[in-house]
């Protein structure tokens, strides 16, 4: 039999309970628009069979980009096209006329043709990364239990990728967006699991006695970040996605959760109660004496560090938790979505937009927070319980 972890991270156990080729360029982009930022675009209606239905979600996606928004007329941009079965094609005019470039959706699903299409849209337009073809693993209890699914990056296409008929927790994607790792307790014991996404094959890398949990990828993808108890205490450590080379990284006599990697790889932000509650820290990817970066208030935790800005968001309890986002260079923190118990934040690829759990009354649903403009949008309805969202980075 296993032992049970340390009575001190129990606070631990209950928080886990290629566009290349697609758009061509034909002319130098310059970017004006509405004093807010966004660029108005037009998107007449495209032609063809499924022209109706892939303007639609055309037009969502660029409005749900940030970086646009949609007029009737008039934009600096417009768009013209069509969309025949499952394939889109298109052009990108500037308003003047000059054509700025072509896309092109692969055949095979509408949906995430029109992703394609907006993302080259995004990236060679705004000139901002897209974040419409990239995913959204999390868990939800629609089957009775714990089992970790997978969506679009709009709610769309939910797929579920385990059958434990157990627990499933903690799920975060790797940098690629081409594996999932995480913790079930199919075995009765908390062991973490690589999967290779979509297939849903996995191995367990992680199966240590104690608890194995909060695995998350490395930018470069080849190491995991997770916490073990295997020596009595939830410590940090680091090991390879295989399993192997583990690495000690804290020792302390409080309990470590949510270890999240600096864009860089050569740092650790994680959640730790050695000071008492949970506060956020950091530490070298090689070991070391972990920094302390928040005090107030009184109880901090799971945290996520953004790739593309650098920026930590993380969980914050101030009467009622919220999220909150903090610059680690300078210490400065702000409220970012504080309407409900808003917990589990997870950033997409273009470090402006945010999933996360709200929970209103005793039932949990996913949104999405546009942190410059503020403005939420729920991703999930009647579902079950969902929570734990991770945002793949492609």
């Amino acid at each position: 039999m296993r032992p049970a972890f340390d009575s001190r991270g129990l606070f631990l156990f209950f928080a886990m309970t290629g566009l290349a080729g697609i758009f061509s360029i034909h002319a130098q982009v310059t970017i004006t628009g509405f004093s807010d930022g966004t660029i108005p675009i037009s998107v007449p209606i495209l032609s063809g069979a499924s022209g109706s239905e892939a303007t639609a979600i055309l037009t969502k996606d660029l409005e749900r980009s940030g970086w646009f928004k949609v007029v009737s007329s008039g934009g600096e941009y417009k768009v013209e096209g069509s969309a025949s079965g499952t394939g889109v094609q298109g052009k990108i005019f500037k308003r003047d006329g000059t054509v700025v470039g072509s896309a092109t959706g692969a055949a095979g699903n509408l949906r995430r043709s029109v992703h394609q299409v907006t993302d080259a849209i995004v990236e060679k337009v705004a000139q901002k990364k897209g974040i419409a073809q990239t995913h959204i693993a999390f868990i939800s209890d629609k089957s009775g239990h714990k089992e970790l699914y997978v969506m679009d990056y709009d709610g769309y296409n939910v797929m579920r990728l385990t059958s434990d008929n157990s627990m499933v927790v903690s799920p975060h994607f790797s940098p690629k967006g081409n594996k999932i790792a995480y913790t079930s307790y199919k075995s009765a014991y908390p062991d973490v699991y690589v999967s290779d996404y979509p297939t849903g094959s996995r191995q367990a890398v992680s199966r240590f006695p104690g608890l194995n949990s909060g695995a998350s990828f490395s930018p470069d993808g080849l190491r995991l970040a997770l916490t073990l108890s295997k020596d009595g205490n939830p410590e940090l450590y680091t090991m390879s996605v295989g399993g192997g080379s583990l690495k000690r990284l804290t020792r302390t006599r409080g309990g470590e959760s949510s270890p999240t990697w600096s864009p860089d790889g050569s740092q650790l932000a994680y959640a730790s109660d050695e000071g008492g509650r949970p506060q956020i820290y950091i530490i070298s990817s090689a070991g070391g004496a972990g920094n302390r970066i928040t005090s107030s208030p009184a109880y901090n935790t799971e945290p996520d560090w953004s790739a593309e800005t650098g920026l930590i968001a993380y969980s914050s309890l101030r009467g009622e938790f919220c999220i909150a986002i903090l610059d680690p260079k300078n210490g400065k923190s702000e409220v970012a979505c504080s309407d409900g118990r808003c917990e589990d934040p997870s950033w997409a690829r273009d470090g402006r937009h945010l999933v996360f759990t709200r929970t209103t009354g005793r039932h949990s649903e996913l949104y999405v927070l546009d942190t410059v403009t503020k403005q939420v949008t729920q991703l999930t309805r009647n579902f079950g319980e969902c929570s734990e969202p991770s945002w793949s980075g492609r």
